[in-house]
């Protein structure tokens, strides 16, 4: 097993709070997308795409730290 630091292991830490964040954010969208209009749906559709597209940034990041 190889030893991570603690630095790295608390910006592991941060990171995956951020991933919480970013599911926080887009979880009323996700939630409610049933109730919208089309141009609201497809603007609900757009900002979960784009959390999502955060949260594989930020889990890539905390995999490469991880290694």
């Amino acid at each position: 097993m190889v030893h991570m630091d603690k630095d790295t292991s608390e910006l592991i830490e941060q990171l995956c709070t951020r991933i919480g964040m970013v599911m926080e954010d887009a979880i009323m969208d996700a939630l409610t997308v049933g109730e919208m209009s089309g141009d609201e749906r497809e603007g609900a559709l757009r900002r979960i795409d784009y959390a999502l597209e955060r949260m594989m940034a930020l889990i890539a990041a905390a995999r490469a730290l991880d290694t």
